[in-house]
C-alpha cells in the first residue's frame, strides 16, 4: 500500500512540474534545470557527471520532461567561495553539500525533507536499511535549535557516512623494516587490529626508527595525529555533550588532555631532526610518506588509481592507544545533499528531492561503493559483503573493516567541530600544532597556555546561541 501510494504522490508531483514546464517552456527554463554544487574531489566528480548524465535521461524516461542538471564540483576553499557568493545573492543551487553542524547555519535556507522521505521518496530510498547514525546527523529541531535526536526531522539526506583514518604506505614502510624489528616492534601487516594496537610511545618509536634511517631529503614521514584524536585516546574531550549536541562547553578534562597532546605531537616533530618531512595529502598520494592520518574512505578510488601509490600499496589502521588495548577511535564524518527552501517551493522541487535522495538507494550506493570506491556502505545490509575477505578483488583496502569499526559506533565519535553553529572557537586547538611545526614546542606551549579558555567559550556559545536567534 505503501509503495503505490508513493507512486502516486510522485506520478501527481511530475504531472505538475510538466504541467508547469509546457506553460513556461523548455530548454534553459529554471523549471526545468536544478542546479548542483557540491564538494568533491576530482574522482568524485568524473562519477557525478556520468551519474547526473544518467539521471537526466532516467527523468525523461519518468516524467517524459528534458531536465538538464547543471553540475560544479569544488574542492574545499572554492567551494565555501561559491556557496558563501551564492548566500550573499540569495542565488543558492538548488541541492548542495553541508556537513551536519552547517545545518544550523542554512537551516533557514533548505528544505524539511522529512515528509517527501515517508512519501514520494520511499520509493526510491529504504530508510530502513540506512544507518540510523548518518540519518540522526541531519535530524534537526528549529524550535530547540538541536542536531542528533532520532525523533526530528530530516533537513539533508546524508550520501554517506566516512572517516578519516590512519594509513601506511607498505612500500616506504617495507624500506625500514628491518630496523623497525630491531627496535621490538611488529610491522603494520604483522599485527591483528581486533586484539592489539600500537602504544603511542611504540608510533613514536617506528617513526624515530625511520627518520633516523631515511636517506637525506626523503619524504619518509609519519604524521602528527591531531590534538583531538589524541585528547580522546588520553581520556579528554575538547566539550561536554553531555546535555546534547549544540548545548555544550569546553571540557574541565579538556587542558589536562590537550597538554598532553602537545606534548606528545612535539615529541613526534623533534624525533626526525633536519631531514624529517612533513607528511601530507599530496606526498602520501605521490608514495612517498610512511604514515598518513588523514587517508578519507572517499579517497579510495584516487589512491587505487594513482600510479605513485596504487591499489594493494596502502592499508589503513587503528589510531595508537596509551596501552596497546583496543579501545581506538577514530571521527565519524559524513556528506549530506539538502534542497534550497527556493526550489523546494517550485515545481521542480520534488525533482531536487529525487535526485538528493537517489543517492541513498542501493542501486546509487553500487556505483559510489564498488564501481567508484568513492564511499562506504550506507545500507546495513551491504556491510558483511563488503568486509568479508573473500571480496578483496572487489573491494579495498585489505584492512577496510577498520572504515567500518569507525562508522559503526564501535570505534567512532563525532569530530567537535560537528557540534556548533561554526568551528571557529575549535581553532585554539588546532592552531598550537601550526605554530609548532613553524617555531618550536615552547612556542606552542606558551601560546596554548596564554589562551583565554573563558573567552573561548564565550565564542562558542556565541554560536550556541545563533542557531535559537538567526
Amino acid at each position: 500500500m505503501r509503495a503505490k501510494k508513493a507512486v502516486a504522490v510522485a506520478a501527481a508531483a511530475l504531472m505538475a512540474a510538466s504541467a508547469v514546464g509546457a506553460l513556461a517552456g523548455c530548454g534553459g527554463d529554471p523549471e526545468h534545470t536544478i542546479e548542483i554544487l557540491l564538494l568533491a574531489n576530482n574522482n568524485e566528480t568524473a562519477f557525478y557527471r556520468e551519474y547526473f548524465k544518467e539521471m537526466e535521461e532516467t527523468l525523461l524516461e519518468e516524467t517524459g520532461v528534458k531536465y538538464k542538471i547543471n553540475f560544479r564540483g569544488q574542492q574545499e576553499g572554492p567551494y565555501k567561495d561559491q556557496l558563501g557568493s551564492a548566500v550573499q545573492r540569495d542565488s543558492l543551487p538548488d541541492i548542495f553539500y553541508l556537513r551536519p553542524n552547517e545545518i544550523l547555519q542554512y537551516k533557514d535556507k533548505i528544505a524539511n525533507l522529512q515528509s517527501y522521505a515517508d512519501g514520494a521518496g520511499a520509493e526510491y530510498a529504504d530508510l530502513s536499511d540506512v544507518h540510523e547514525t548518518a540519518l540522526n546527523m541531519y535530524r534537526f529541531n528549529p524550535q530547540t535549535g538541536t542536531l542528533g535526536n532520532p525523533e526530528d526531522d530530516l533537513y539533508a539526506f546524508p550520501k554517506d557516512l566516512s572517516s578519516q583514518q590512519l594509513g601506511y604506505n607498505r612500500k616506504q614502510v617495507e624500506k625500514y623494516q628491518t630496523y623497525i624489528k630491531e627496535a621490538g616492534l611488529k610491522l603494520p601487516w604483522e599485527m591483528d587490529w581486533e586484539t592489539e594496537t600500537y602504544t603511542w610511545n611504540e608510533y613514536l618509536t617506528m617513526c624515530k626508527t625511520i627518520a633516523d634511517h631515511a636517506e637525506s631529503g626523503t619524504y619518509a614521514a609519519c604524521d602528527v595525529p591531531s590534538i583531538e584524536i589524541l585528547a580522546h585516546s588520553f581520556g579528554g574531550e575538547l566539550i561536554d555533550l553531555s546535555e546534547g549536541r549544540t548545548n555544550g562547553k569546553i571540557n574541565s578534562l579538556t587542558e589536562g588532555a590537550v597538554q598532553q597532546a602537545i606534548e606528545y605531537q612535539a615529541r613526534l616533530i623533534d624525533c626526525g631532526a633536519a631531514d624529517y618531512k612533513r607528511a601530507t595529502y599530496s606526498n602520501f598520494s605521490a608514495g612517498r610518506v610512511c604514515f598518513y592520518g588523514l587517508v578519507g574512505s572517499w579517497e579510495i578510488g584516487e589512491y587505487n588509481n594513482n600510479p605513485s601509490l596504487g591499489k594493494g600499496n596502502w592499508e589503513v589502521m587503528p589510531w595508537p592507544t596509551v596501552d596497546g588495548g583496543t579501545e581506538w577511535a577514530g571521527t565519524i564524518t559524513s556528506a549530506g545533499y539538502v534542497v534550497s527552501k527556493k526550489c523546494a517551493s517550485m515545481a521542480k522541487g520534488d525533482i531536487a528531492k529525487r535526485i538528493a535522495i537517489s543517492f541513498m538507494s542501493s542501486y546509487t550506493q553500487n556505483k559510489l561503493v564498488r564501481d567508484s570506491q568513492i564511499s562506504l556502505p550506507l545500507l546495513k545490509s551491504w556491510e558483511e559483503d563488503y568486509k568479508s575477505s573473500e571480496n578483496d578483488s572487489v573491494y579495498s583496502p585489505a584492512s577496510r573493516g577498520v572504515y567500518l569499526d569507525v562508522i559503526s559506533g564501535k570505534h567512532g565519535f563525532f569530530p567537535a567541530e560537528y557540534s556548533t553553529y561554526d568551528s571557529v572557537w575549535i581553532d585554539q586547538f588546532n592552531t598550537p600544532l601550526e605554530v609548532m611545526w613553524n617555531e618550536g614546542k615552547g612556542k606552542a606551549l606558551a601560546k596554548y597556555n596564554s589562551t583565554d579558555w573563558a573567552a573561548t567559550q564565550s565564542t562558542m556559545q556565541q554560536y550556541y546561541d545563533r542557531t535559537k536567534n538567526n
